[in-house]
């Protein structure tokens, strides 16, 4: 499948390992330049843009909230500012399966937000994008639930065989009531150690030096409970 210029495709499963740090982004960015893999920056600083989809009753955000073992989260995603003309959005349909997980993407048409006031506005988006059938089919019975937007940047191990991302500066936005509502920013730093399934071995050296709290954090449920404060429970 070919995707847009700057986009990183995930096609087989991994092991995604997610830490809290209460830390500013500059000390857990040296942290893990200090880390014994011997990590490197790779890539650009990036702004990452999601527009999330979930069913009238919110299936993916109860999945998520009580940790449901497989899950899946339905999501467009673009760099830039989020605000502007999305070009080169990608669907992706994110599957987890435990602490692995994969992706399946396929590129959408240019996107501008503010068009988008409405559920059959989406619908007909879909329409016209090149999606297969059954995806479009798939994606009646979704309803756009949240925008968030953070920065991340990416390093690589010395070996090549673990990746690590920072995100920081998450903001959220509703987007349920056609219009776009802000809610008050979040303060965390999240890092994610990404790796292949066969590699889970070498990893324990890395996490025993990472000095964060090992454990769950979605950004799809935080953003999610932020306008919805009876769910944060």
């Amino acid at each position: 499948m070919l995707h847009p210029e700057n986009y990183t495709p995930l096609e087989n499963a991994r092991f995604e390992r997610k830490f809290v740090a209460d830390q500013s982004f500059s000390t857990v960015e040296r942290i893990i330049k200090l880390n014994p893999g011997a990590f490197r920056p790779i890539f650009q600083k990036r702004q990452i843009n999601n527009v999330y989809f979930d069913t009238p009753n919110l299936n993916n955000y109860y999945d998520n909230h009580f940790g449901k073992s497989h899950r899946n989260k339905m999501r467009i995603r673009w760099y830039g500012h989020p605000k502007d003309v999305a070009k080169n959005p990608v669907l992706e349909f994110k599957i987890k399966r435990g602490l692995s997980g994969l992706k399946e993407s396929f590129p959408l048409p240019e996107l501008s937000l503010k068009e988008f006031n409405a559920q059959e506005k989406w619908q007909a988006y879909f329409k016209q994008s090149e999606l297969p059938e059954e995806v479009k089919h798939q994606l009646l019975n979704f309803r756009p639930s949240l925008l968030n937007s953070y920065e991340r940047k990416y390093y690589k191990s010395f070996d090549n065989l673990y990746r690590i991302t920072i995100d920081f500066n998450l903001k959220f936005y509703n987007i349920t009531r056609g219009i776009i509502e802000k809610a008050e920013e979040t303060q965390p730093v999240i890092v994610e150690l990404k790796y292949d399934l066969d590699k889970n071995n070498g990893a324990s050296k890395i996490t025993a030096a990472l000095p964060f709290r090992l454990g769950k954090f979605s950004k799809y449920a935080v953003g999610i409970e932020c306008f919805h404060k009876h769910l944060a429970i």
